[in-house]
Parts: C-alpha cells; structure tokens; sequence
C-alpha cells in the first residue's frame, strides 16, 4: 500500500481524498507548508518519504488574485515548485491540480471545450498563478502528475464553500434569482476528480490532463440545473456578471488524452449534478432526524 502526503486535506478536494483513502493518508498541516522555511519543509517530507505528494493546497480567490497576485503566487506555483523539489529527491510522485480556465480564448474557435492538448493562454492573475505552477514543477523535473479541474463542487451541506447548497438555499427564500448565460465551463463533481485520480494513478501516468465531466454548460444552466433537481420553481434571470479578473467566457473543457487511451471515467455533468443534489436533500433530512 502507497504511502500518500496530503496537502489541503481542509478544502473541498482534499477531505475528499481523506476520506476516501484513509489508511493511506498522512496530513501535511498548513503550517508546516511555510514557503519561507524551505529547509523544515524539506526536512519533514523527506522524514515521512510518502510514495505520493497529494497537493490539494491552492488559493482560490480569483477576484483577489487581481489585488494581491503574490498570495497566488506563493501559494499556486511557489509551492509546488518546492514540493515538486522534495519529490525529486525522494523519487515520490507529485500529484498537482490546475485549472481549465488556464487555458484562456482559443482565437479559432472561441466557443469550443478546450482539450488537453491545447497551449493555455490565461487571462487572469489567479489562473497565470496556476500555470506558474505547472510549468515550475515541469522545470524541476521530478514525477508528476498535473490535472487541470473544471468548476468543482461538492462537500457536505456544512462546507462553508458548497456553492450547489448555497443555490438551493437562496431558491428556497427567493422568488427570484439571477446568473450569468454568458460564461460556459464544466461543472465538476469533486467524489467523480477523486474517483478519475485514483483510475490514473492506478495505470502509473505522469503528464498534463483535463479532468472534467463531460459536457458543458452556461452559470445559467448550472444553476437552473441545481434548482429543477432540488424542485424549485424559481425565476432564474440571465444576468452578466461585471468581474475585476477577466476570466475567460469560455472554460469549458474535454477528456481528450484520456479519451484517446480509454481511461476517462468521468460522468455528464447533468448526471452527476442531479444525483449530488439528490445527496444533498438526503443529508439535510437526516440531520432533521
């Protein structure tokens, strides 16, 4: 049985690892990932000599990003980068996780999903952070395996971040909601990542590779999805949404690379979305018991 270090075990991808693998799984605490004290770090991971470095740790403010781009920065691609070192010396494999809105406006065809093996072209300081990363882990040169995610969701109804829960939470209070039908991506159920990971790992890749549900979809489909699987009748208003970080309107993605290699296990977003929402209601009238 591998041996995994898990950074990010709090977040909504890693507490999914946790507690899918257990036994396996040893937390890396936040405060041992200090980027300033790059000889404890080093220290500590090469103590515990894990088979797997699981980086779940990312900042995620794509608004703040704009204001102060060096959280981004230490935390998306300095941190890997270091991480990506310790795995090298240790002969570990780096598991990173990176975005689909890294990949930007294809020019050629701006409203197509975009494939894995498409050059990303980012728009925004959080998701030029995101590719920082990548490209400083591949320039260290260690094992690794770098899949770029869609829009998650997923968690308890207690995440503070489960933005499905939220949306079904305003549904039912609000007898009129808005979102925007002029940005598309992948909404991505974050159990099905932890499940696509796993399926990957077991066949012993490294690379680059989208791991996203299949389809896409509008913030306004998303969200009137949500509310139809939870049965609300709620006005849902097209809006755009005016953002400081000029996030691509296109983030969409596809399976490509692992489609050619019949790896890709990942369901349609519709799917997926109806049953978590299903899960979602089971939880709350448990929590009524």
């Amino acid at each position: 049985m591998k041996k995994i270090l898990l950074l990010g075990s709090r977040g909504m991808l890693g507490s999914r690892f946790l507690e899918a693998l257990p036994a396996q799984i040893t937390v890396f605490p936040r405060e041992d990932s200090d980027i300033k004290k790059t000889n404890e770090l080093f220290e500590k991971i090469t103590q515990l000599k894990p088979d797997i470095i699981l980086n779940c740790a990312a900042d995620t403010n794509v608004e703040g990003a704009e204001d102060n781009p060096s959280l981004a920065l230490s935390v998306n691609a300095l941190l890997p980068s270091l991480l990506a070192q310790a795995a090298r010396k240790i002969e570990a494999l780096l598991v990173h996780f990176s975005s689909t809105g890294c990949y930007g406006i294809n020019e050629l065809n701006p409203w197509a999903p975009h494939s894995d093996f498409e050059t990303p072209n980012p728009t925004t300081a959080h998701h030029k952070s995101k590719i920082y990363g990548e490209d400083l882990i591949k320039d260290v040169g260690c094992r690794a395996l770098i899949l770029r995610l869609g829009w998650l969701y997923g968690g308890s109804i207690h995440h503070k971040k489960n933005f499905v829960w939220a949306r079904i939470q305003e549904g039912r209070i609000k007898q009129e909601l808005q979102s925007d039908p002029y940005q598309i991506g992948s909404p991505t159920h974050v159990d099905d990542v932890v499940k696509q990971t796993l399926h990957i790992l077991e066949h012993n890749l490294t690379g680059v590779y989208n791991v996203v549900a299949h389809g896409a979809a509008s913030r306004f489909d998303y969200v009137s999805k949500i509310l139809s699987s939870a049965h609300l009748e709620v006005k849902l208003k097209p809006l755009r949404f005016i953002r400081k970080a000029k996030v691509s309107f296109n983030e969409a993605a596809f399976n490509e690379k692992l489609a050619f290699m019949g790896l890709d296990i990942m369901p349609l977003w519709e799917e997926a979305l109806e049953t978590y929402v299903q899960t979602l209601l089971k939880e709350e009238q448990k929590t009524k018991l």
